[in-house]
């Protein structure tokens, strides 16, 4: 096994130093496709900025120890300069590549500990559970049909990203209201079109309990998790309803972040809206103003804010600004649907800055946070692991 991580190197470093033979090139694309571990390894190891830090950190390695083989190709070979290059860079593919093929094949007990990259961590993408008033449920992926009908007759227009409800009519006979609820797993976002015209776009890890048909003089729904709504006037109320607070509004555009165990956040676009808790505190936002409240506590905490900062998710960027790393990887694990593992407790409270495009994979992330050097990163299958 060693001896073929040797071997794997040396053609690795030929191919980087660019004197690689033909019929090298055939073994070394023969090994590269037979894993994408081996590919996903090889394009790590060819990373100009990867490469960079290795050969930085070469510069304590000696390659005479361990390279017995490549010694003896620079023996026989007359052109030892030629070599010499090819060791230059085999020195600094030679640790990860034994590194990575010991890893295969003998599974740490530490999760921190394993290096390989399995697979690139994917965005999330427009899925959801459609749960009907009589417990039936329908996933709403892109396998959606194209109209879906309830068992009362109301026609709902579905897709593989929007419900629209606007086709609903409510019916002379009914006494009470039919409720619909979706949910957004881990790594999902969906949009509905209520019957009111209220557009309400659910981030990952989220649920909106709703009458297919709105009653007169009321309009009522239920949210646990994220959502941006964007309330059509009508002249009546709308209230959102969460565990402990509560808002209303005419007709505006605003963004509420209220999952469990955490501070549910309500920002103001434009508009008015009113917030209480269900101790009777209440307060009225202005536009780019923020509401923060603690469930247990329930006392309203209002500040100024930039409004677009933290409505974001929904033109598909998510940005930070001078965030805790626990808080920061809190939100992206919800959208990317990934594990977060710290190697201590002090990492959670490293503070950092950013801006992340919602639609593509993780890497780019991860390596921007490698290069402020506060912290280490490891990616093996869909978790990620910060030490020092």
């Amino acid at each position: 096994m060693i001896k073929q991580d040797f071997h794997i190197a040396n053609l690795i470093a030929q191919y980087i130093s660019g004197e690689i033979t033909e019929e090298q090139t055939a073994e070394l694309t023969s090994w590269r496709k037979e894993s994408s571990a081996h590919e996903i390894l090889f394009q790590k190891i060819c990373d100009e900025e990867n490469l960079k830090q290795h050969i930085r950190q070469s510069t304590s390695f000696n390659p005479t120890s361990g390279w017995a083989e490549v010694e003896k190709r620079i023996r026989k070979d007359k052109n030892k300069s030629r070599y010499i290059k090819i060791l230059s860079y085999a020195a600094v593919i030679m640790l990860p590549i034994i590194f990575v093929g010991i890893s295969m094949k003998f599974k740490s007990p530490f999760p921190h500990e394993q290096i390989l990259v399995a697979q690139s961590i994917l965005p999330g993408e427009s899925k959801a559970i459609l749960t009907l008033d009589n417990g039936k449920t329908i996933n709403l992926d892109k396998k959606a049909s194209d109209l879906l009908e309830q068992i009362d007759g109301t026609n709902i227009q579905v897709d593989s990203t929007m419900l629209n409800y606007q086709l609903a009519q409510k019916s002379t006979k009914e006494k009470e209201p039919i409720y619909n609820k979706v949910e957004t797993p881990r790594g999902g976002e969906y949009a509905l079109l209520l019957s009111d015209g209220t557009k309400v776009h659910l981030n990952a890890m989220s649920s909106l309990r709703f009458p297919v048909t709105f009653a007169k003089g009321t309009r009522e729904v239920e949210l646990e998790g994220e959502a941006f709504f964007e309330v059509s006037k009508t002249g009546e109320p709308f209230i959102v309803n969460m565990n402990g607070m509560q808002v209303e509004v005419l007709g505006t555009t605003f963004n509420i972040s209220a999952y469990p165990n955490e501070e549910y956040q309500t920002t103001l676009v434009t508009g008015s809206v009113k917030v209480n808790t269900e101790t009777g505190e209440s307060c009225i936002l202005k536009p780019s103003q923020q509401a923060s409240v603690t469930l247990g506590n329930n006392s309203i905490q209002v500040r100024t804010v930039d409004a677009e900062f933290y409505t974001s998710w929904v033109k598909g960027k998510i940005h930070f600004k001078d965030q805790r790393l626990e808080d920061i990887m809190k939100t992206l694990s919800r959208w990317y649907d990934m594990e977060v593992i710290y190697a201590n407790e002090k990492i959670k409270d490293i503070r950092f800055g950013c801006n992340v495009d919602r639609y593509t994979e993780i890497t780019p992330f991860v390596r921007l946070l490698e290069r402020t050097e506060k912290v280490h990163v490891k990616v093996n299958g869909k978790t990620i692991t910060f030490y020092n």
